[in-house]
């Protein structure tokens, strides 16, 4: 199966100190093929086929050659290296045959694959006779040469990034607008990927492409996609462009497949250090000749992972450390010298594209990867997938263990993590094979990134205007649209058009600028932080990150790994969204942080839905979260010390001057409260429980949803102020309403009775008395939930009661002063409100103090009312009379929000 026989793998595996629980063996599946003939293509599609596919064509093939002939819009969601490719190349063929003049998008949600697709497209199209030039853009591509391979190719292969940053922007150029008119089919490949914020951003990508395209012409433009499978497929795909499609699914595969073997394996002993347990593993495959893959699942773990293996296979890269502050960056010997690397979102262009290189041409061992590496990129020397940790949803699974068996029988390796959930899939390991896949995770109801793309198609001299500039048309008042676009979008864009767009939606305003095209990239929905270290007196940069990996693992003082490499952070300008650090030792740190802080909104305007089932009461509302870094601990070999902050920068060269490093922001959770919470266990433990179940049973991303437990600090009928809550809340800024599935039918119920049964598990693996007590305790309480929520709901009164009535006269509510707000102008730093004062120009002002303020600036901030956003449960809210001149509190008013 590899280079080595399978008693030679099993000693490999016992040296590197596990042990093989189990063996699954996934059967090798004959081709299933369709001759070419009767198909009903273009004369030169037909004739390529048949000199260059003599024994036919895979089932699926050749119904997505009938539906490209049709000019049909469809997708095929078959298996890894099933032959989508040619699919992609048969719809382009049909089209630039028959449609002259037409051109063909080739969207690829990795530059890499862009890169590895275009000779291939070149190949197939010289191959088919057809005289069209392939050309391709993305952020290597120097920007004087786009608009000449715009003129010059029909076929131009292009990022979603590139799309939204580059090409939208430019539209007042007649190449670029030209082109647009000319495009009659986008083909899109891995739209499982086009999911959470980076999906529901391409969403509004696409319609914004498809309002330009018709604005410049009326022409019919056909979709083309390719995708693992997902739970529901024509459903994502009718969100993600706003059309439907016809889907050639999984069991229309006709694409043969070779053998593969799951070895799952566990540490001899228990798992007692993962990490290092992993990569034992990883340096005998390496020294055994096996060329592997492997997959974890956090940014951080990667990074650690192949820090740790680069320590055990390079002692040079040890010396080297000595003289940390004078490393040279831009030398690439330590690199060059290392067989294993890691790789994951957020890399510089130049290392992305050196790794991606070294791995297809065979130069590595290995790759430590996160979920970037599941896409469809040929890796052709690939023997082995190691998963540290199992993804959740089938769609997942499948990517990633398809990356081997492709050529030739191939082997997986799934290591045992220590967590319940492993537990229970070690018991029974056939159940990894019939995991849910994922479903689709596209909220374009967010007003965040609705706001972003208002402001790029909008905007003064944005998309729209370009548009009527390039085509000579005055400038309308009223904005015009032939597409349909989602609920709530268009309000904001005559809001932005008409300078009234909301208070809270004025900080993306002025993080855009005049560019929200560069300011706002598609995988976030705020803009990212680039990390930079100074190197001779000039920035070398790091890589991005989103403020909440920031959070993660680039807080102040943090030891930051990028391509194995330490990096100490030194500042942090959450304004300017910069990043500043230092050349470091390999040392690792971890975050000090405080419990997450809930603050749900009850009020029932902030309630989406709300039910009791018996004791148990659930709802769905408005939240607002604070996440705290209180300071770091770090370890230096056996040596382990803490960190609090304030940071003394003249001791340790790092500024920061405050005791937290905090990041709030607004989403929506369901509130989770029965009187077994308030008893004294700990809470946050089955909380975490909670997550896990919820993780297996509706797959997602583990950085989307978060759970916390906390006080009330609002109260409504049963819910009393001060009670013990659990709060599931979206982790993504204005929300994906991910957590929300919480709710629907039948949910509930299997994630309790999930989490339950990890909890029983955790209880017969517990080593202690005190463990096993503690994990009896949370199945208990765990069973008592689960038996809640099968009782049949019914909706509080509370939760469908009419807001109060504001009193009588021309009255805002305002924070009163001396209590706090979050100011949304100032990145959601917390502000103390000293004074409430009327303009009669400007309007309503808060006048105040930033949290975050230097302790000897004597300065105030000064802010409109609408700009600061009460805190729920802790702002203290009165109503303010323009007509008096006064601040006047209602005994209604309290606390409440």
């Amino acid at each position: 199966m590899t280079p080595l026989e399978s008693t030679d793998i099993q000693q490999v595996v016992e040296r590197a100190g596990w042990q093989q629980q189990a063996e699954i063996q996934l059967p090798a599946r004959p081709a299933r093929r369709v001759a070419t003939t009767d198909l009903p293509c273009s004369e030169e599609v037909r004739r390529y086929l048949a000199r260059t596919y003599p024994q036919g064509i895979y089932r699926h093939q050749a119904q997505a050659a009938v539906l490209a002939s049709d000019f049909e819009s469809f997708a095929v969601t078959t298996g890894t290296a099933s032959g989508k490719t040619l699919c992609f190349h048969l719809a382009a063929m049909e089209l630039l045959t028959t449609l002259p003049g037409g051109k063909v998008i080739v969207l690829y949600p990795q530059k890499a694959l862009g890169a590895e697709q275009e000779q291939r497209w070149r190949e197939a199209l010289r191959e088919a006779n057809i005289s069209a030039r392939v050309g391709r853009i993305d952020g290597s591509v120097n920007v004087q040469q786009r608009e000449e391979i715009l003129r010059d190719c029909r076929v131009v292969i292009l990022t979603p990034d590139v799309m939204h940053a580059w090409l939208l922007s430019n539209l007042a150029k007649r190449a670029v607008a030209q082109f647009v008119r000319d495009v009659r089919l986008i083909i899109a490949d891995e739209v499982h990927t086009f999911t959470g914020v980076f999906g529901s951003n391409a969403a509004y990508l696409m319609r914004r492409f498809e309002h330009a395209s018709k604005t410049l012409s009326r022409k019919r433009l056909q979709f083309v996609c390719a995708s693992a499978t997902l739970a529901d497929p024509a459903e994502h795909l009718r969100l993600l462009f706003g059309r439907d499609f016809t889907v050639i699914g999984p069991a229309e595969d006709g694409s043969p497949k070779a053998g593969v073997s799951l070895h799952f394996l566990k540490p001899q002993g228990g798992v007692k250090d993962l990490l290092s347990g992993a990569s034992n593993l990883l340096r005998r495959l390496s020294q055994a000749g096996v060329k592997f893959l492997c997959f974890t699942d956090s940014r951080k773990q990667t990074e650690n992972l192949a820090s740790i293996v680069a320590r055990q296979n390079d002692p040079q890269a040890e010396d080297s450390e000595e003289n940390a502050e004078e490393v040279n960056l831009r030398d690439d010997s330590t690199l060059a010298r290392l067989k294993v690397l890691p790789y994951r979102s957020g890399y510089e262009a130049r290392d992305r594209d050196e790794i991606q290189r070294r791995l297809s041409e065979g130069q590595l061992d290995g790759v430590i990867s996160t979920s970037a590496l599941e896409l469809g990129m040929d890796i052709p020397y690939l023997d082995a997938v190691v998963l540290v940790g199992v993804p959740t949803s089938s769609t997942s699974f499948y990517q990633r263990i398809g990356r081997v068996g492709r050529r030739k029988p191939g082997r997986v390796f799934i290591l045992h993590t220590g967590s319940p959930t492993d537990d229970i899939l070690f018991q029974q390991p056939e159940d990894v094979l019939n995991r849910p896949p994922a479903t689709s995770a596209l909220y374009l109801e967010n007003p965040n990134i609705q706001c972003i793309h208002a402001l790029c198609l909008a905007q003064s001299g944005g998309e729209h205007e370009s548009l009527l500039t390039v085509q000579r048309r005055d400038v309308e008042t009223d904005f015009t649209t032939p597409i349909e676009w989602p609920a709530g979008f268009l309000d904001i864009v005559a809001r932005e058009r008409s300078g009234t767009l909301p208070q809270t939606m004025q900080s993306l305003k002025t993080q855009a600028g005049e560019d929200p095209h560069h300011a706002f990239p598609l995988r976030d929905v705020e803009s990212s932080f680039q990390v930079e270290v100074r190197h001779n007196n000039e920035p070398f940069e790091l890589g991005s990150l989103s403020y909440s990996q920031v959070m993660r693992e680039a807080y102040p003082g943090a030891v930051y790994l990028y391509m194995t490499r330490a990096f100490r952070i030194t500042k942090v300008h959450p304004v300017s969204r910069r990043v500043q650090a230092r050349p470091e030792k390999r040392y690792s740190t971890k975050p000090i942080c405080l419990p997450t802080l809930a603050y749900p909104n009850l009020e029932p305007e902030s309630v989406t839905r709300a039910e009791c089932r018996g004791l148990l009461t659930l709802v769905d509302c408005d939240v607002m979260i604070a996440e705290k870094v209180i300071g770091f601990s770090e370890r230096r070999g056996n040596n382990e010390f803490s960190s609090p902050y304030p940071l003394d920068a003249h001791q340790t060269g790092i500024y920061f001057q405050h005791s937290q490093f905090t990041r709030n922001f607004y989403s929506t959770g369901v509130v989770l409260h029965h009187p077994l919470l308030q008893a004294d266990l700990q809470r946050q433990r089955l909380a975490d429980l909670i997550l896990e179940a919820f993780g297996i049973e509706v797959p997602f991303e583990r950085r989307d949803i978060g759970i916390t437990a906390d006080r009330l600090r609002l109260s409504q009928p049963g819910l009393d102020k001060g009670a013990y809550v659990l709060v599931v809340y979206d982790q993504t800024y204005g929300s994906l309403r991910l957590s929300a599935r919480l709710m629907e039918d039948g949910v509930l119920e299997k994630v309790l009775g999930t989490a339950a049964q990890l909890a029983q598990f955790t209880c017969q693996q517990a080593e202690t008395g005190a463990e096993r007590d503690a994990a009896a305790q949370f199945a208990g309480a765990l069973t008592d939930l689960y038996r809640a929520s099968q009782l049949t709901p019914h909706i509080p009164a509370w939760s469908q009661s009419q807001p109060e009535t504001p009193p009588p006269g021309e009255l805002v509510q305002v924070i009163v002063p001396g209590s706090q707000g979050i100011c949304v102008l100032h990145d959601n730093r917390e502000m103390n409100i000293q004074d409430l004062y009327y303009h009669p120009r400007k309007g309503l002002h808060y006048k105040g103090r930033l949290i975050t303020d230097s302790r000897w600036d004597t300065s105030f901030t000064v802010v409109p009312v609408e700009g600061v956003q009460p805190i729920p449960g802790v702002s203290e809210l009165g109503w303010y009379d323009l007509d008096l001149g006064e601040l006047t509190q209602t005994p209604a008013q309290g606390t409440a929000v």
